[in-house]
């Protein structure tokens, strides 16, 4: 009986060992194509990776990176949460975490992004970059709950009922040039803000697009 066990222990460490090998060796072959820039090639061994080992946080890293490279950020963030998730390395799983806030900053969730990027920084505390996305989320997310607020004070002005005597209506209305006037300035205006807000948005996005995520398989020449 204990010689059966010792064979059956023996087989089982052949094949989990054929399984890593076999595993690494997918690796290798996605990181030489995602460097070449054949990023398809990259996804498949990366894949074929994770299906020979499902457990492997780096696989599924890489496979992220992949997808992120051909703009599929969906599948990219399900890759990275596992990754996270999994991943008992401190500085991997920063580096996970800094790439599910980038997606989710991306997409403007600022609140998913700001607790990504702060869960990376508690793996590690020294990551500037991820620190500065951190910021960046956090005055955005108060830039939009500004508009919101000021959205809905808008709607609630417009939809206030308009039925005072129309004695006092002309009591408080201005002469007709003036009040044109100043809804040609408040048109004005407005077309300021618009304009400033769309440059406001172009020099947040270059600056978002300057923070790239990690790249895993360029930090450790085993992955």
């Amino acid at each position: 009986m204990k010689r059966f066990l010792a064979i059956f222990l023996f087989l089982g460490c052949i094949v989990a060992a054929t399984a890593q090998s076999r595993e690494w060796t997918l690796m290798h072959q996605g990181n030489k194509a995602f460097r070449a820039g054949d990023y398809k090639t990259a996804e498949d061994n990366y894949r074929r990776a994770l299906a020979a080992n499902p457990h492997s946080t780096r696989a599924a890293f890489n496979l992220g990176d992949a997808y992120l490279a051909q703009k599929n950020g969906k599948d990219a963030l399900q890759q990275f949460v596992a990754a996270a998730k999994g991943e008992q390395n401190k500085l991997v799983k920063a580096m996970a975490y800094h790439n599910v806030g980038y997606i989710h900053h991306l997409n403007k969730d600022y609140d998913k992004a700001i607790d990504a990027y702060k869960e990376a920084l508690r793996n590690n505390p020294a990551d500037e970059d991820t620190r500065y996305n951190l910021v960046l989320a956090q005055k955005q997310k108060k830039g939009q709950n500004q508009n919101k607020n000021q959205n809905q004070q808008d709607k609630k002005q417009q939809e206030k009922p308009q039925n005072k005597p129309q004695q006092q209506q002309s009591q408080n209305q201005p002469p007709q040039s003036q009040q044109q006037q100043q809804q040609q300035m408040s048109r004005d205006n407005a077309e300021q803000l618009l304009n400033l807000s769309r440059q406001a948005e172009q020099q947040t996005r270059r600056k978002l697009q300057d923070a790239q995520p990690r790249r895993a398989h360029r930090l450790d020449k085993n992955w």
